[in-house]
């Protein structure tokens, strides 16, 4: 326990600590109007401390996991402030409410298990929840309103993203090409849509009318890619950084660029406008098809490749080259 400084021979007394922990679900609630901090974990911090002044408890450390859900244990502070009470005693942990800690009832319960062992009492500011029977009862409602809460709002963004692509609308992040935006409509609402990305959206075009022409593999397209300067668009967590070839394939194979919103295996028009016609995304499948099958780019070129066939199995040969011990280079196939 922290023990207050007190006159030699004076009675000392042991002074209560707490922990606070705080949390936001999006990165979104921590950036309002240029406080990194947002409105959000102001609000919980000064209820948490008023909270602490009511306990006769002092706050000996902080703990803060921003535009992280609770839908998962595995929280950075969270798991930073469980270590610190298993090695620091303290009385309380307080959070502003059941669900900042844990949205689901098993979390929950491993969560309030460590807390307990460490000898501390969660505290909630707005729900009164305590040792007693009926503590104990409300701490397990509230713990499953919560859970229930997660769950249904999972559901209804499922159907609100299902809905939007049925109208044509983009669920979710804009692929490589586009990018999100947002605009006010006549009637003054904020309506979230999808443009071109002016940097991106020719490279893409560039990207499947050079696989379609059969010039270019892959590998060899996205070495031509990353030299023109294409990368991925910057996030608040990933900076930009060149494609990789599964990247590469996974755009040439998104029906998206061709004007076609697909989710949930159901492809829908999409409203967007497309970066491919249809002839040229054609070209593309095909070239992904006689390559699958056919003649794929070797180092070594040699004019019986792809004319030569095993007499067993019926497949081409490769060719090779060796250098014997003389320092003789000779082709061979296999």
């Amino acid at each position: 326990m922290y023990e207050a400084a007190a006159p030699p021979g004076a009675l000392t007394v042991a002074k209560l600590t707490a922990v606070s922990y705080l949390r936001v679900s999006t990165s979104q609630q921590t950036e309002r109007d240029g406080d990194p901090e947002g409105y959000s974990l102001p609000a919980q911090r000064e209820a948490n401390r008023r909270k602490a002044e009511a306990l006769g408890a002092e706050i000996i450390e902080e703990f803060v996991d921003r535009g992280e859900s609770a839908r998962s244990a595995d929280r950075p502070d969270l798991q930073r402030m469980l270590t610190f009470i298993a090695k620091n005693p303290v009385n309380f942990v307080i959070v502003h409410k059941v669900d900042r800690l844990a949205r689901s009832r098993a979390d929950d319960v491993t969560i309030n298990l460590a807390i307990q062992q460490a000898n501390a009492r969660l505290v909630s500011v707005s729900e009164n929840i305590d040792e007693t029977p009926s503590g104990m009862l409300l701490h397990g409602i509230m713990s499953s309103i919560a859970e229930f809460y997660s769950r249904n709002l999972a559901n209804e963004v499922v159907k609100g993203m299902s809905q939007k692509a049925k109208t044509g609308g983009t669920p979710g992040r804009a692929p490589i090409g586009y990018r999100n935006s947002a605009a006010v409509n006549d009637e003054g609402r904020e309506v979230r849509t999808v443009v071109l990305d002016d940097v991106r959206a020719p490279q893409i075009c560039w990207a499947f009318e050079a696989y379609g022409s059969g010039e270019y593999t892959l590998t060899q397209l996205l070495k031509e890619l990353t030299a023109r300067g294409l990368t991925t668009p910057p996030t608040p967590k990933r900076a930009s950084r060149p494609l990789t070839v599964s990247q590469l394939y996974s755009v040439l194979n998104n029906p998206y660029y061709l004007g076609i919103v697909t989710f949930q295996g159901t492809s829908y028009p999409g409203r967007h406008i497309p970066l491919v016609d249809q002839a040229t995304w054609q070209k593309c499948q095909q070239a992904f098809a006689s390559r699958s099958t056919g003649e794929k780019a070797r180092i070594h070129n040699h004019y019986l490749k792809s004319s030569v066939f095993c007499g067993q199995c019926k497949s081409k040969f490769i060719i090779h080259y060796s250098k014997n011990s003389a320092g003789v280079i000779y082709p061979y196939f296999v």
